[in-house]
């Protein structure tokens, strides 16, 4: 009997029945690795990058374990998405291809698909393909994967009708115990009933130091995995597009939610991982909540080296709180107090006064086509120290640096007279789509009385058209059609040019005698493009800039060509990446060609209203891609493989990555990277992005890698 490996972790904990029963109705053997111990631990450093949640880390060490025992197939199906409007953490999607990318002498990966956003047929493909790697028929693979699906049911169904947590009715499942045992592992019969919400990879496994038989000392323990689907879905309604949150965290708030409301707990925890990138949108709405009803609340974060007495000294001070007088109970229920809206510094009710976070100069196209239907704009500052300062007390701990800075924009905004605020949104795989809704809850919360307007994708056109359409006109003052496409059109346009000005710089600064001469000229075009009153005269003052960089006296210089990757804001925003792209062209030995293909013009077409030169470059990039990522994990994730991947052919000497810190879709992309830099012999120089960044050590860093790329340059021309 063939046999395939499944490591403890992850999807495990949510999906194993489904992939157990799977294996066995076409007859393959599955072998679990043994539970995480202290030895486990110690093989984490089988991730070839230091960024992952520790769950991430633990299915590799995982791994090695099976590895190390012999296994040779490994089972670790690519989840994409369990409903059809939404999407699982890009780590999910990513998983497969990161340990594949880490794996040597031979060992396999079956990673067949899981996409319900994309219909059935579609996914269930890769498990006929899968099936066929085991010797299954595809009749066979289709009959297996309706028992699969019962199979996951009778789970769920466990857990919710006798209470039990995850473990435990893995148990009954497996014949270990009576399914009439009405004993549960993690819960007590008297005290203070605990509501403990976190991913079953976390609860469940042993880094986690038993953390619900310490709760359970105190009364019963409620866990997510106890609350219905329908529950779940009922609650979601009530948060905007909570349908779209990824499928576990929606099952995560969804029974918080449930537990809150309906007060059936008398303190909640959330339990999270450090870096974990969903948490960090979820934690808000359920500290909010708990608030509301006065119910004491504890975010508990957890890593690897999360110590037993540090740990047991949290849940014991914890479970001395008191309930918060913020909420009174009323008949069983607790509701709570009206919250008082003080005055905002600044704010103008008589007219609309619209203020927009941005990144590279998307504001100048928002701005200019506002303008032109006759609404008032505010001018958006960019990163600096002061918009992180605004942002960063209210931001959680472990969200991306856009989300920070973004908020402390709108703050700032907010307090220079913005009536009402614009932010982009659609959600997907990356946060983005969740920060308008998570940061309208924060500046209300700090007494902000303002309207958010949240402009989505039109597309695909026949589901979302209608709402962009909406948005146009509200935010336009109901304009006509024929003034907004015009304003529209000379916004891009202004936008545009000012994106191929920014080109024509990286070029002109590779190879002018006086380094330096473009950047005033460079300045001095964006201040008049802002200015422009058409996209004609935009394009106009393009053609003149243009002629003055072909002026500039040049030299030969043999620049190296360095690809700037990553996130589209830390790309973007000079402040954030510590003036990268300056740094580059003051570099005199060697002498930098910047190639930058990111781009909010790329964006523009990419999200809202795509061209065929844009579409086919994604195609380009996503073949590139596919031998090492074979699912786009959102965000630009996908695309910083795939440009990786371009590079030798495209003549680029080096790669410098700029990610987030925590950057879900960037951490997958980093981790497959590394096997890429080894493969295609390339240097990739990654940057993790903080508000700690230092300038000195940045410098240094970009200094070596350029002598590294001359070095090269030096060997391969002799």
């Amino acid at each position: 009997m063939l046999t395939v490996g499944l490591p403890r972790s992850m999807a495990y904990y949510y999906m194993y029945p489904f992939y157990a029963e799977f294996c066995r109705q076409i007859g393959v053997k599955v072998v679990v690795s043994p539970p995480t111990t202290k030895r486990t631990l110690e093989k984490m450093g089988f991730c070839p990058t230091d960024e992952p949640c520790v769950a991430v880390k633990l299915l590799f060490a995982h791994t090695r374990e099976l590895l190390d025992h012999g296994v040779t197939r490994l089972f670790i199906p690519c989840l994409v998405s369990l409903e059809r409007k939404n999407y699982c953490c890009p780590k999910f999607i990513g998983i497969p291809y990161m340990v594949r990318n880490a794996l040597e002498n031979g060992a396999q990966v079956i990673s067949p698909r899981i996409d319900l956003s994309r219909g059935k047929r579609d996914w269930e493909q890769t498990w006929v393909e899968a099936g066929a790697q085991l010797g299954a028929s595809p009749q066979q693979v289709r009959q297996a994967l309706d028992s699969a699906w019962r199979a996951q049911r009778r789970f769920e169904e466990l857990c919710i009708k006798k209470r039990m947590v995850t473990p435990e009715a893995f148990r009954v499942l497996h014949g270990d115990r009576p399914p009439d045992d009405d004993r549960q592992e993690a819960a007590g019969n008297e005290g203070q009933t605990i509501g403990v919400i976190g991913h079953p990879y976390i609860l469940y496994d042993g880094f986690s130091l038993d953390l619900l038989a310490k709760f359970a000392e105190y009364g019963p323990v409620l866990t997510a995995e106890m609350v219905p689907q329908a529950e779940i879905r009922r609650q979601m309604a009530t948060v905007a597009e909570g349908e779209r949150m990824w499928s576990f965290e929606a099952q995560l708030l969804g029974a918080a939610l449930h537990y809150l409301r309906n007060g059936l707990v008398d303190k909640l925890v959330l339990v999270g991982s450090f870096e974990c990138g969903p948490e960090s949108i979820i934690e808000n709405y359920v500290e909010e909540e708990a608030a509301r009803h006065g119910i004491p609340f504890l975010l508990l974060t957890l890593d690897e080296h999360t110590a037993d007495a540090g740990l047991a000294t949290r849940i014991e001070a914890f479970m001395d709180v008191q309930p918060l007088s913020t909420g009174v109970v009323d008949g069983g229920r607790k509701t709570p107090k009206p919250a008082s809206k003080p005055a905002v510094p600044g704010l103008r009710t008589d007219r609309v006064v619209i203020g927009m976070p941005t990144m590279g100069h998307l504001d100048l196209a928002v701005r200019s086509a506002l303008a032109d239907c006759g609404i008032d704009s505010i001018n958006t500052p960019h990163a600096t120290k002061e918009i992180l300062e605004l942002g960063k007390p209210l931001a959680p701990e472990f969200v991306c640096l856009p989300f920070t800075f973004t908020l402390g924009q709108m703050r700032w905004l907010l307090d220079h007279g913005a009536t009402h605020l614009l932010m982009v949104g659609g959600k997907g795989k990356c946060r983005l789509g969740w920060y308008a809704q998570v940061q309208e809850q924060m500046l209300r919360r700090l007494g902000y009385d303002f309207e958010i307007i949240v402009i989505d994708s039109p597309l695909p056109l026949r589901e979302r058209w209608s709402g962009f359409r909406q948005t146009l006109k509200r935010t336009t003052n109901n304009a006509s059609w024929l003034k907004i496409i015009r304003a529209l059109y000379a916004g891009y346009h202004r936008m545009a040019a000012i994106d191929e000005g920014e080109r024509i710089c990286h070029r002109v600064r590779a190879f002018e005698r006086r380094q330096g001469t473009i950047d005033p000229l460079f300045k001095r075009f964006v201040r008049r493009v802002e200015r422009a009153p058409s996209a004609e005269a935009a394009w106009q003052l393009l053609a003149e800039f243009r002629e003055q960089a072909a002026a500039i006296e040049a030299e030969e210089t043999n620049p190296v060509r360095v690809r700037i990757v990553g996130e589209i804001w830390v790309v973007l925003e000079p402040y954030a990446n510590l003036h990268l792209e300056a740094l580059l062209g003051k570099s005199a030995d060697p002498r930098v060609w910047v190639d930058r293909e990111i781009s909010v013009t790329q964006w523009f077409h990419k999200h809202l209203f795509p061209n065929k030169a844009v579409t086919e470059r994604k195609k380009e990039i996503n073949r590139a891609a596919a031998p090492y990522l074979g699912a786009e994990v959102g965000g630009h994730g996908h695309v910083s493989v795939g440009l990786t991947a371009l590079a030798p052919r495209e003549g680029i000497d080096g790669i410098i990555h700029l990610m987030p810190f925590t950057c879900m879709p960037e951490i997958v992309a980093q981790n497959i990277m590394i096997r890429l830099s080894r493969e295609l012999d390339i240097p990739v120089l990654t940057f993790i992005i903080t508000d700690q960044t230092g300038e000195a050590g940045f410098e240094t860093r970009v200094e070596a890698f350029l002598d590294i790329l001359k070095d090269r340059r030096a060997v391969h021309q002799h």
